[in-house]
């Protein structure tokens, strides 16, 4: 691979479309092959062991859904702060925060993936598992845990890899690790017959690739910035941007994990260890019909970040403003698949139970009755991280999770039963979106506004190269 010093400067020049399609498609990409992980695992143990398996892969789903968070607190803020600083020019300053982000994503992820292994009963049973499902679902997490370094430290290494400007290459690592999981599965679960256990297996080995792949382009100095050992030792400052930044899609995952955990609790109250398997399916098929807008806005947060640095506001409206409508366009298919022909996707996980069928075809309309807010909602928190203002971020975070889920589902379940817990999806969307497009209004007018000053001041001089100074 060529080494390509000006990489970031494109940035700042290429038009906005254009680099639309090149951060933004292989993020998505890599976003359908970090989902395929949890999908592929599903369909083989659904069609293997039954519903039951597909429940026991759900209720370990919120420690699945930790375990991101951490990988999002340091990984989004880092990646962040790489690309304020490369816009900034302060090379510097972009490699310091590598090396912190580095010393943080091996040292958190080897305290959870301990603690997971230790309590993993307990954090099952807080997540809905009953008696019954129990077993199944720890014989998987005592397995997944050993992968969780490996996962993370991949996770953080594709943020930097983006945040210079190589998204490609960060979207081939998840593509790696993604189909040597299907592969996989398939040898130890339909070959060996190892059933749940052959796809935990399955995914930590897969994980293990993936950092080979993603440590690789950094080992082979493909890139611009390098990792330095004066870099490790944590600066208090560049620590505390880090987490900030972060702090927003952390809050995210953290309280999404709590809303899981309560989901499952809810759903094996009013339906059984069927309605949670029905739940499992919807997230499994979120990750096809939701989450590529979350590789969108992902894709387009260095873009954003850099011209941000770079004081080119119009840039950054020009580029929120596309990726909501790009959004738009992909929910509003989403919408119309589930409303029509749902049943022959949730039969890709399991054909041979009508109740179960039945369960999630109902909560899928309902689930994906709001999700057109959602674009809104997804692009308006990602800017704000991109932009390195935390707090907002983290409002719309918390407003989303703990107002727009939480209420609805604690009130709706006891007087709707399980479909009081399916409305709670769409009535976050819906509240998110309309708080999210208040925010972004107020803040493109105070761009706008910096803007004009700044095109009345003096114009200044030539632009500096990357700087070794922090």
């Amino acid at each position: 691979m060529a080494h390509s010093p000006d990489r970031t400067n494109v940035m700042g020049t290429d038009s906005i479309p254009r680099l639309m399609v090149r951060f933004s498609l292989p993020a998505i990409g890599g976003m359908l092959a970090n989902a395929l992980y949890n999908i592929v695992d599903r369909i083989f143990v659904g069609r293997t062991v039954g519903p039951a398996g597909i429940g026991a892969i759900s209720v370990a789903f919120p420690f699945m859904l930790l375990v991101i968070a951490y990988g999002l607190l340091i990984g989004v803020g880092a990646g962040a702060l790489v690309s304020i600083s490369l816009g900034e020019k302060r090379r510097a300053r972009a490699e310091k925060t590598m090396g912190n982000a580095l010393v943080f994503l091996i040292g958190g992820s080897v305290v959870i993936a301990v603690l997971g292994g230790m309590y993993s009963a307990p954090v099952l049973e807080l997540s809905g598992a009953s008696p019954t499902m129990l077993p199944l679902s720890k014989e998987y997490l005592d397995i997944i845990v050993w992968g969780i370094p490996f996962s993370t430290l991949a996770f953080g290494l594709n943020y930097f890899i983006r945040a210079e400007g190589n998204p490609r290459y960060a979207m081939y690592t998840l593509f790696v690790g993604a189909f040597a999981n299907i592969i996989l599965d398939g040898i130890l679960i339909l070959g060996l017959g190892m059933g749940i256990r052959g796809a935990a297996l399955a995914t930590v080995a897969s994980q293990v690739l993936s950092l080979g792949w993603a440590a690789a382009y950094y080992i082979r100095k493909w890139g611009t910035l390098r990792f330095r050992r004066k870099n490790l030792r944590p600066d208090r400052i560049i620590v505390g941007k880090i987490l900030a930044i972060g702090a927003a899609p952390f809050l995210t995952e953290l309280s999404f994990t709590f809303v899981m955990a309560l989901f499952n609790r809810f759903l094996r109250t009013y339906g059984g260890d069927l309605a949670i398997s029905a739940m499992g399916i919807f997230f499994s098929l979120d990750s096809l019909l939701f989450l590529p807008v979350l590789g969108l806005a992902e894709g387009v947060q260095p873009l954003i970040g850099y011209n941000y640095g770079a004081r080119d506001y119009g840039r950054v409206i020009s580029a929120v403003r596309s990726a909501m409508l790009l959004g738009l366009a992909f929910f509003a298919g989403s919408f119309l698949l589930i409303m029509t022909v749902p049943e022959p996707l949730i039969r890709i996980f399991n054909d041979n139970d009508p109740a179960l069928l039945a369960l999630a075809v109902r909560g899928l309309r309902i689930g994906y009755s709001g999700v057109l807010f959602a674009s809104v909602s997804i692009i308006a928190s990602h800017t704000f991280q991109a932009i390195g203002k935390p707090k907002k971020g983290i409002f719309l975070t918390l407003s989303r999770h703990f107002l727009f889920i939480l209420v609805p589902l604690y009130f709706l379940p006891p007087l709707l039963g399980t479909d009081g817990v399916w409305l709670a999806i769409p009535l976050s969307d819906l509240g998110g979106g309309l708080l999210g497009a208040w925010f972004l209004k107020r803040e493109f007018a105070l761009m706008r506004r910096d803007q004009q000053i700044d095109e009345m001041s003096p114009p200044p001089g030539p632009a500096a190269p990357l700087s070794d100074s922090v």
